[in-house]
């Protein structure tokens, strides 16, 4: 990277343009200049790039270029912006563990795995995209599509923990293969009203959707339901809470929170589960949280153990709890 105009010796201010240049190698000789751009600046968001871009802020042999322009070796690339211009630059996913073929990464609650309604920026699974969009670049300028980060499980809005991502399609179907034949251990954390009874057992209530609810993915259990199955374990008694793990054996949508609400043991700050008046006033402020809305769940994604399935090696990934989810537990215990 070079600079084309050298920074005043105290430093450039806050809010100053400043212009970073790019040489295109014989390597890069072909690719699309928003594609370049993706590889080289990949301190400024995608977002920021394509707006430089439109606005003429980008710049190839000191001419505008557009996104579509095909860049040749020995070309000059320009972009100008300020530091201030970039709002929510990329956010940098916190890693657990990664290989060549597998990430997993510690998903803070609140923000979405992937786009869905109205929550369409800030997922985990853009961040890792966008983190690792150099290499995509360059697979597609070899002629390989292959590298292309895919989630293999999800996790709920307002919960936390480990996500599974496959780099490559080869290591996401043979995951899905292991999830399927049930190879993939799952261990939760879950914080739910009251004491359980017996403080260990296995749920096996099948789920469907919720035909009483007017809110689409509520889901409920119901005798037509599919099987679900969860291995449960009392960890501590909490001041009218318990703190559980809990091993879901089967994958339903929301299975920890359907199974224990139906048996009057709602997750700590579920706003479907709980209460759906409250998850109807969420939708109502634009899928915003207000001051009365709890800031999370009380349910974390703590530990995925399974055996490598592209060289056998044993694998467990682990996410300590976060603070937000420690400071519930701390107040439940006062």
């Amino acid at each position: 990277m070079t600079a084309l105009s050298p920074a005043p010796a105290s430093g450039p201010g806050p809010l100053e343009e400043q212009r970073e240049a790019f040489r295109v190698g014989p390597e890069q000789a072909g690719l699309r200049a928003d594609l370049f751009l993706d590889l080289r600046a990949a301190f400024l968001s995608r977002t920021l790039l394509k707006r430089k871009i439109m606005g003429g802020e980008a710049l190839v042999n000191g001419h505008r270029l557009s996104t579509s322009t095909r860049l040749r070796e020995g070309d000059l690339v320009e972009i100008r912006y300020r530091p201030g211009d970039d709002p929510t630059p990329p956010w940098k996913p916190e890693i657990l563990f990664e290989d060549a073929h597998l990430l997993a990464v510690n998903k803070p609650a609140g923000v979405p795995v992937h786009p869905a309604g109205r929550k369409q920026a800030g997922t985990v699974i853009q961040a890792v995209r966008d983190w690792f969009r150099g290499e995509t670049a360059l697979g597609l300028l070899r002629g390989d599509p292959g590298f292309y980060p895919s989630l293999v499980n999800r996790l709920d809005l307002f919960s936390s923990g480990v996500v599974l991502i496959a780099k490559n399609r080869q290591a996401l179907l043979a995951m899905h293969r292991l999830i399927a034949r049930g190879e993939v251990e799952k261990r939760y954390l879950a914080i739910v009203r009251g004491r359980l009874e017996p403080a260990s057992g296995r749920l096996a209530d099948p789920i469907g959707r919720d035909a009483a609810s007017r809110i689409e993915l509520k889901r409920a259990v119901r005798a037509d339901g599919l099987p679900a199955v969860t291995e449960f374990e009392t960890m501590e008694i909490l001041n009218g809470y318990t703190l559980v793990a809990a091993r879901p054996l089967t994958g339903r949508q929301h299975q920890l929170r359907v199974q224990f609400s139906a048996r009057g043991h709602p997750v700590w700050g579920d706003l479907l589960y709980d209460d759906e008046s409250l998850f109807l006033r969420y939708l109502a402020n634009g899928c915003r949280l207000d001051d009365a809305l709890p800031p999370r769940q009380g349910l974390h994604a703590e530990r995925v153990r399974f055996h490598h399935p592209l060289d056998g090696m044993t694998i467990e990934v682990t996410a300590p709890p976060p603070e937000d989810f420690l400071r519930i537990l701390a107040g439940l215990r006062r």
